[in-house]
């Protein structure tokens, strides 16, 4: 009857030996700044390719517009060019800010004096 527990003691101690590395790989892989760091890498994985897709679509609708303006001026007909702003007013509404923005500085740089 003695035998029982020491023979259960000895599976116990052999488990244990086991489980030691995966239970120390365990708690490698739990540490926040471990975690803290992947989910870091894939935010910003995933940020980048958002914004390369946004882009690559922002100058592919850009193109499409000048490619519809120089269009609309050789035909005098401004209708395919108001179309594809309808369809995607991004790059156009892009364009008015960059204007506006300049605009804004060239009067800061001037120091709102009106030649």
């Amino acid at each position: 009857m003695s035998e029982i527990p020491e023979r259960i003691e000895r599976e116990m101690f052999e488990i244990r030996s086991h489980m030691a590395p995966d239970v120390q790989d365990l708690r490698k892989h739990t540490e926040p700044q471990v975690i803290g760091k992947q989910v870091g890498e894939k935010v910003r994985d995933r940020l980048k390719v958002a914004a390369t897709a946004f882009a690559q679509s922002l100058l592919n609708s850009a193109k499409h517009q000048a490619e519809k303006a120089r269009e609309a001026g050789e035909k005098r007909d401004p209708t395919p060019f108001t179309d594809a702003v309808k369809s995607d007013p991004r790059p156009l509404i892009l364009l008015a800010l960059m204007l506006a923005l300049t605009l804004m500085m060239g009067r800061k740089i001037t120091g709102g004096r009106s030649s």
